[in-house]
């Protein structure tokens, strides 16, 4: 057997491994929420999130909502100063990237053309972020003006 076909079987069990954890790891997660009865109502409610929302969620992986920390990275917004200092639209921004049904194309957007705007036609979170990005060029150029 040569390194190759080696190395092609261990990506393919590889995969297959980390599709079973994942697997696993997600119906761990809905059988706690399961196991919550009515609290889980009151934890979805007190996090922002529809009873619905939060099986959903719950359901995804851990790094669902992952495209949304690049795509941060990629408009200079800072997302530890985010969540601190507006955790509801923090939250909010998570919660849209997670459900989102175009990962795939964001995904591939962000690794062949992160500048391409064109992840602005599909994005559900476009007008946050967009406003977000103005509200930090609003307050850069507010800043600069208090300097002078």
């Amino acid at each position: 057997m040569s390194t190759t076909s080696r190395n092609g079987s261990a990506g393919i069990v590889g995969g297959i491994a980390r599709w079973w954890r994942n697997l696993r790891d997600t119906r761990s997660r809905l059988d706690e929420l399961h196991g919550a009865g009515n609290d889980a109502g009151n934890i979805a409610r007190d996090i922002g999130l529809s009873r619905a929302d939060l099986y959903t969620i719950a359901a995804k992986r851990p790094d669902a909502a992952n495209q949304l920390k690049r795509r941060l990275a990629m408009l200079d917004i800072d997302e530890a100063a985010l969540s601190r200092n507006d955790p509801r639209v923090a939250r909010d921004l998570e919660r849209v990237c997670s459900l989102c049904g175009q990962k795939r194309q964001c995904e591939r957007d962000l690794a062949r053309h992160p500048d391409d705007p064109i992840w602005r036609t599909y994005c559900p979170n476009t007008h946050t972020l967009d406003a977000l990005t103005e509200e930090a060029r609003a307050k850069a150029a507010a800043g600069l003006r208090a300097q002078n």
